[in-house]
């Protein structure tokens, strides 16, 4: 096989683990009453710690307008906060209060699980094979700056 075929190989074997982990039972998310939207935002303010609406509608691509809604949502069910912007005071500052950050952190640790759970079924040499793939994936996106550094 050659590079391109190895990279086309990888990609559909990386889409059939998205979709096989999809397929055997539904998402831990299901149960919430959050939309998909909403765990969007959430996972951003978790991601970049504070943003302004503005910032999360171009992080979303969209206009600031279309979040107003998403963000007042969230407000009410008091897993973001909005503060006064000290630089702007004509904007404010979004961020998850302590109950969203749980929410956010109860999720990870169900995906965690669920991959743990799956890896510890594996082989040694399997896992031994993975782990230096992986690693080889993020000195290369590191490489080419798509990684900010979280390990």
């Amino acid at each position: 096989m050659d590079k391109k075929e190895n990279i086309e190989s990888i990609i559909g074997l990386i889409n059939n683990l998205m979709l096989s982990t999809k397929a055997h039972e539904p998402h831990p998310w299901l149960h919430l009453e959050l939309t998909r939207e909403q765990l969007r935002v959430m996972f951003l303010l978790s991601f970049k710690g504070r943003s302004s609406p503005g910032e999360v509608a171009a992080s979303f691509g969209v206009p600031k307008a279309n979040v107003t809604s998403i963000i007042d949502r969230l407000v009410d069910k008091g897993l973001i906060s909005r503060q006064e912007n000290p630089d702007d005071r004509r904007s404010y500052i979004l961020s998850l209060t302590e109950a969203g950050k749980s929410q956010v952190e109860r999720l990870r640790e169900i995906g965690v699980a669920k991959i743990k759970g799956v890896l510890e079924r594996m082989p040694d040499s399997a896992l031994i094979s993975l782990q230096m793939g992986l690693e080889a994936l993020i000195k290369a996106l590191e490489e080419a700056g798509e990684v900010n550094g979280c390990n």
